[in-house]
């Protein structure tokens, strides 16, 4: 069930009423049957599979406090990156395999067996692994409850995309017994928020953009150009909209979640940028992966080899393709060459007061943002070579002009007989005109996430400022909804 779909509006509408209306002690178990419901919607044998190892990783949660050995934390990274590789990069692996090796049968794995990736597997097993990493480093005095543990992975608001939440996070949300009108409050914007994101913003991008993508050597190099800044907005305007709806059902339950995204294309360098985008996967890279294999306390070098190793399999989380490596492996070069330059040249790469200079480099690190879109959005390798090459080749872009520079006026005419009046003219966008709104809209959620503080002024009107955005987001959805599309954050 997606967050903007009729079914989930009358399973959360269920779901709000008897909450708030049954006792305090009864509604973590049926906040924990309801995920159980929510992820039945979806495949009731991969719930099966998702209780399993549950049950398998709480068993070695509780060996890890009682015991404070090692060997039961890395059974718990060891379980569930085996669940996670077998279900989502076993193709991958195979495809790789008949890659290298040029053995048929390896490409013809998926075409052999169909193996299905369980519901937001990626995000329920890094929050799984951070539950036993965080047990073995700063063991807790009170033990996790099963029934707890439960709630804490079972939480239905997060289970479609996340954010990945840690188990502070989860636990101290308990405290509450009542709806608070604040609440209340914020969880309607941030729902008003995330579906002018999702319906008005992504997907009519989706729709302009999907043919250069489907098609890049059909298409101008300024056009490519213009579809990897197009789809910037478009991942933007899906992730943190579907960020924007968890947050906002968790907060109509009392539950205050993690934000993912602060403002992330103000960013005035790429170590910036990663703290505000994607924040919650960001700070997991960072403490298990990155500090793990000993980030920047082994040496120069090593600290360059930790970035680009972290960056890398970052890129593998978000999809089993050589795109994705390829766009980790983009940032984690990105990320070193920054340091190097700032840290050991002492280059003043990052402007700290000129706003002049701050704005021209929020728009360089930008541009190097949606250059990598053209790896993340790419079907495929090849699809991805053809767009980056595309993007800067120096081929002409019409044809017909150098035909017409050696007196081919009268072929031109001709073609234009059978074909149209510019035959060699490369496919070009013709509604670009449609995206100005998007950018308006994408700059102001920008602002506000950038500086939250900014809407303070304007909470005093919260009683009238609600229902009247309520009203007018129901009446742009009705009329300007150009079909929905699947959140790109569902599939991984």
């Amino acid at each position: 069930m997606l967050f903007n779909s009729i079914p989930f509006i009358f399973f959360f509408a269920v779901v709000y009423t008897i909450y708030w209306n049954i006792p305090k002690k009864l509604r973590q178990v049926f906040l924990t049957l309801s995920g159980i419901a929510f992820y039945a919607y979806y495949s009731v044998p991969l719930l099966i599979h998702f209780v399993i190892i549950i049950v398998l990783n709480y068993y070695l949660y509780y060996k890890i406090h009682t015991t404070k050995t090692k060997l039961y934390a890395s059974l718990a990274v060891i379980l569930n990156l085996v669940n996670l590789g077998f279900f989502k990069y076993f193709y991958f692996f195979t495809n790789f395999l008949g890659d290298i090796t040029r053995i048929a049968i390896f490409k013809q794995a998926p075409d052999l067996f169909h193996i299905a990736l369980p519901l937001a597997i990626s995000f329920y097993s890094f929050q799984m692994i951070a539950a036993a990493v965080d047990e073995y480093r700063k063991p807790s005095q009170d033990l996790i409850t099963f029934k707890n543990y439960l709630s804490f992975v079972l939480f239905f608001p997060v289970l479609i995309a996340g954010p990945i939440m840690r188990t502070n996070d989860f636990f101290p949300n308990f405290t509450r017994v009542n709806p608070e009108k604040d609440q209340i409050y914020r969880a309607c914007y941030l729902m008003v928020s995330g579906l002018i994101k999702k319906v008005l913003i992504a997907d009519p991008i989706a729709l302009i953009i999907a043919p250069v993508y489907a098609n890049p050597n059909e298409y101008s190099a300024l056009t490519i150009a213009m579809a990897a800044v197009f789809y910037a907005f478009q991942v933007y305007a899906d992730f943190s909209g579907l960020t924007d709806m968890a947050r906002s059902v968790a907060l109509f339950l009392g539950f205050e979640i993690p934000e993912n995204f602060y403002g992330s294309f103000f960013s005035t360098s790429a170590r910036e940028l990663w703290k505000r985008w994607h924040a919650t996967l960001s700070f997991w890279l960072r403490d298990y992966i990155y500090f793990p294999l000993g980030g920047s306390r082994k040496g120069e070098f090593r600290t360059y080899i930790n970035l680009l190793i972290t960056m890398t399999l970052g890129g593998l989380w978000h999809g089993a393709n050589y795109t994705y490596v390829a766009w980790g492996a983009y940032w984690g070069i990105l990320l070193g060459l920054e340091r190097y330059l700032e840290d050991k040249l002492h280059l003043p790469l990052t402007p700290k007061k000129s706003k002049v200079l701050m704005v021209i480099k929020a728009m360089i690190v930008f541009c190097f943002f949606s250059f990598s879109a053209l790896m993340f959005r790419a079907n495929n390798a090849e699809s991805m070579i053809d767009l980056i090459v595309g993007v800067f080749s120096n081929n002409p872009m019409y044809l017909q002009e150098q035909i017409m520079g050696v007196g081919g006026e009268w072929l031109i005419d001709g073609m234009g007989l059978v074909a149209s009046e510019t035959p060699f003219l490369m496919n070009t966008f013709k509604t670009y005109e449609t995206v100005i709104y998007m950018f308006i809209l994408i700059f102001f959620f920008q602002v506000v996430q950038y500086k939250p503080e900014t809407m303070d002024r304007f909470r005093k009107y919260d009683p009238i400022l609600v229902p009247v955005l309520g009203v007018l987001t129901i009446f742009m959805l009705a009329l300007l909804s150009q079909g929905g599309e699947t959140f790109i954050y569902y599939q991984f």
